[in-house]
């Protein structure tokens, strides 16, 4: 496993979700946890956080989490069920956890809440583990 801070390091180079504004927070091995609050940029028509801000959100906690065994994973599924809506000025936190995990394949699940705790949306998603080692 590579250390929280190399793998904080390494997703820095992760440009959308430096301009979606989210932030890595917690990360451990097939672990992570990152925050991103809803601005204007974030909503849809109906001014309410856009499905596609909540899934970035999710599927880049769920990328950390994979890749903290200092392999390269890439995902190659991932699916999303909302729950209810967020709304500009909230805090959206995304928690990564680790399902099973072999040679080849992580599953994971990745649950985002509000900031009253509330659950929002639920991520599942596969990874498939290259032989890559991640280069920090």
């Amino acid at each position: 496993m590579l250390e929280p801070e190399q793998i904080k390091e390494f997703f820095k180079n992760d440009k959308l979700a430096a301009y979606l504004g989210i932030e890595l927070v917690d990360v451990s091995e097939g672990f992570a946890v990152s925050k991103m609050e809803i601005k204007e940029e974030h909503l849809n028509g109906i001014n309410t956080a856009h499905g596609g801000a909540i899934f970035t959100l999710a599927d880049f906690t769920f990328a950390v989490a994979a890749n903290t065994h200092g392999t390269v994973t890439v995902a190659i599924n991932g699916n999303m069920s909302f729950m209810k809506a967020a709304f500009k000025g909230g805090i959206l936190t995304a928690t990564a956890t680790e399902v099973s995990i072999n040679p080849k394949l992580g599953t994971y699940t990745v649950n985002v809440t509000d900031d009253n705790g509330d659950l929002i949306a639920i991520f599942q998603g596969m990874a498939y583990r290259k032989r890559d080692k991640i280069k920090i």
